[in-house]
């Protein structure tokens, strides 16, 4: 062969390279020899001793935003400081040394080891148990972990705290994740341990992402809350080794649209050793954030809701609802009291809990849709509407009779039933008889043939004692009778006289009062609800695009003439401008606000009165409908005197709003 022949020709320089080529090959075999035959229990052994842990890394959650942009929740890093207990193991190792009992012994030395210098006194350890020694290697532990501790509070100037039985629990069970030492720093704290140079060994900063509601109780029930919850979801991995903490959300719209504000959370492997201390990590599949969730509620409504409310009272108990008439968006869903959602994640301070839990307060039910009640006199729009399409003339005039126990108030008998009337004797068209709120009226024409049907009809097409499927978790259906229960046997005429005043078999929310609102504002048409406008990236890409849930629903019509419902409207205007109006309360300058007051009984199991609840319908302005704006208030003295001042500066915080392309109603005035 070539090479060969050149070998045995007088060539030094090629016979040099041949010689190191071959010693190269030789040093590798030897080296393979070495790891494969020599090495190869050793290279075993660890493989043995080694093991993976998976961990659940959870994804960023969505922001949930009001209709402007405004993040109503959303994630800020949240800081701690971590121990990482493998970096210890050295100072654990000395400690036990340190602990480990020893004794002393003086032996008697040959002289010519005494002669040579050697020490006549010997130490050893004591034998200990099995057991003992555990407990040994335990209280070396311990000692190590609670100075770190203590070096870091008094860095960070904190009074040390160090619970041994919890450090004992994360030994045991999560020793590849830093012992968690302070959590929640403040920037200050965070700034100065980054610039401690004597930070103890294995202490490192951690960041994670944390849920804060920045306006802390406002919107409070339609954001909802969270609660811990790290468990595997459908599509993760089922089998985690260790999982970080992680929350989910339990009603609003934290729990309506959990599944899509989590995200999906990402797998990290963590290599750990036979003592279980972590050698290394890799990210097996990255955490995917959760989708924004963007609301049709606007701030500033919101909060001039909620700050009317508490106006009334600073234990207020009620609910406010503000909807746009034209397309069944809900601008403000109040409820008071109400819960700051930032407790559920970062603790609750001293006395919160308990009154999260005060059964009179109830701060935790949405009272604009989760409860329900008798609506009272509000109702008498749906119930004179129900008149005109049945031929009431609105200019007929019906004498209301005085009650013979209070002469300056009316009464009506139904049967050997006196119903009561607030508003005094006299004599009665349909406009003075809605801006009196006069019940004799409105009983007397409820009882005429054919009117009841029509009211039936009425709250069927208004869908009353149905739900409307928001993503809250937060609903209640209330109650109205049906065609069948009003045409059965056993249904009366003082059953038709109470329905007729809001009393009785009828129960409302106030969500679904501001429904009835819209439909009467608009023209008849009947929204479904929108509390959500759209679903987007956190991120803008081509690769997801927004999810727009469509606006001005129709979900049914009322059927009546545009006549009646202007002479409607006509009515409830003078409510609010007519001098005899119970609703004055709620006249804005420059607003025309249509309104109608109403107060109603509240009894217990053994049918005594109780209380009274206090509502406020309306709507504005008179002359092209925009917003409307439903109020009530438990134990309120009466909806002129307690729901149409929050009515009041509910407008004139609306008409603070800038003119803009959506169209407010500083535009439309």
């Amino acid at each position: 062969m070539l090479i060969v022949d050149q070998l045995r020709q007088n060539d030094p320089p090629l016979r040099a390279l041949t010689l190191a080529v071959a010693v190269g090959l030789l040093v590798l075999l030897a080296g393979l020899w070495w790891v494969q035959i020599v090495r190869w229990k050793d290279f075993s052994a660890r493989l043995e001793i080694q093991s993976v842990r998976t961990v659940r890394v959870p994804a960023v959650r969505g922001k949930i935003l009001d209709r402007n942009g405004v993040a109503l929740a959303e994630n800020r890093p949240g800081f701690s400081v971590g121990l990482y207990l493998e970096e210890l193991s050295p100072q654990f190792r000395a400690e036990y040394q340190r602990l480990r009992p020893v004794q002393v012994t003086t032996n008697r030395l040959p002289r010519w080891k005494a002669w040579l210098g050697f020490d006549a006194v010997r130490t050893q350890y004591v034998r200990l148990s099995r057991a003992e020694l555990e407990a040994l290697a335990w209280v070396a532990r311990a000692r190590v972990v609670s100075n770190a501790v203590a070096q870091i509070h008094q860095g960070l100037a904190q009074t040390p705290v160090f619970d041994e039985a919890r450090f004992r629990q994360h030994y045991r069970t999560r020793l590849a994740l830093p012992y968690p030492v302070l959590t929640g720093l403040a920037t200050e704290q965070v700034a100065r341990f980054e610039e401690q140079a004597l930070a103890p060994v294995g202490a490192d900063l951690e960041i994670q992402s944390l849920r804060i509601y920045p306006f802390q109780t406002t919107a409070a029930h339609v954001l909802g809350y969270l609660t811990r919850d790290d468990r595997s979801y459908p599509g993760e991995e089922a089998s985690f080794s260790y999982r970080l903490p992680d929350y989910c959300g339990v009603v609003g719209i934290e729990g309506g649209f959990d599944p899509v504000l989590r995200g999906r959370a990402g797998v990290k492997s963590v290599l750990v050793n036979n003592l279980g201390y972590k050698q290394g990590e890799e990210i097996w599949s990255p955490a995917q954030p959760g989708q924004n969730v963007v609301l049709t509620l606007d701030l500033r409504v919101q909060q001039a809701a909620e700050r009317a409310l508490r106006r009334a009272g600073p234990n207020t108990r009620g609910a406010a609802v503000v909807m746009d008439v034209r397309n069944g968006d809900i601008l403000a869903m109040a409820s008071s009291p109400a819960p700051d959602p930032n407790h559920f994640v970062h603790g609750f301070p001293p006395g919160e809990y308990e009154r999260l839990n005060n059964e009179a307060l109830r701060p935790q039910v949405n009272r604009a849709t989760q409860e329900h009640y008798a609506p009272g006199s509000i109702f008498k729009v749906v119930v004179g509407l129900a008149c005109l399409e049945n031929g009431l003339d609105p200019r007929a005039v019906y004498a209301v009779q005085p009650d013979p126990a209070n002469p300056t108030r009316g009464c009506i008998f139904v049967g050997r039933q006196k119903k009561r009337d607030t508003a005094p004797p006299g004599d009665y068209d349909f406009r003075r008889a809605l801006l009196r709120s006069s019940n004799s009226y409105f009983i007397t024409n409820g009882l005429r043939r054919g009117v009841l049907p029509r009211v039936i009809t009425l709250g069927q097409r208004l869908h009353l004692g149905q739900r409307f499927g928001l993503p809250t978790r937060q609903e209640a259906p209330g109650d109205f009778p049906s065609p069948r229960q009003a045409s059965s046997p056993a249904w009366r005429d003082g059953d038709t006289a109470n329905l007729c005043i809001g009393q009785g078999p009828i129960a409302v929310t106030p969500l679904q009062m501001a429904v009835v609102t819209c439909a009467i504002a608009n023209g008849g048409v009947v929204f479904w609800p929108r509390l959500v406008q759209r679903l987007e990236p956190q991120e803008s890409d081509f690769a997801h695009t927004a999810q727009e849930f469509p606006a001005a629903r129709e979900r049914d019509r009322l059927g009546v003439s545009a006549r009646n419902l202007r002479i409607l409207h006509d009515a409830m205007l003078a409510d609010t401008e007519d001098p005899e109006g119970t609703g004055r309360a709620a006249a804005v300058p420059g607003l025309r606000v249509c309104g109608k007051t109403g107060t109603a009984q509240v009894t217990d199991a053994q049918n005594r009165l109780v209380g009274h609840n206090a509502w406020f319908i309306s709507f504005a302005p008179y002359e092209s409908p925009r917003y409307a704006v439903v109020v009530l208030v438990e134990d309120g003295a009466s909806g002129g005197a307690t729901c149409a001042p929050i009515a009041r500066e509910i407008y004139l915080a609306l008409q603070q709003l800038p003119a803009n392309p959506g169209g407010t109603l500083a535009a439309l005035n």
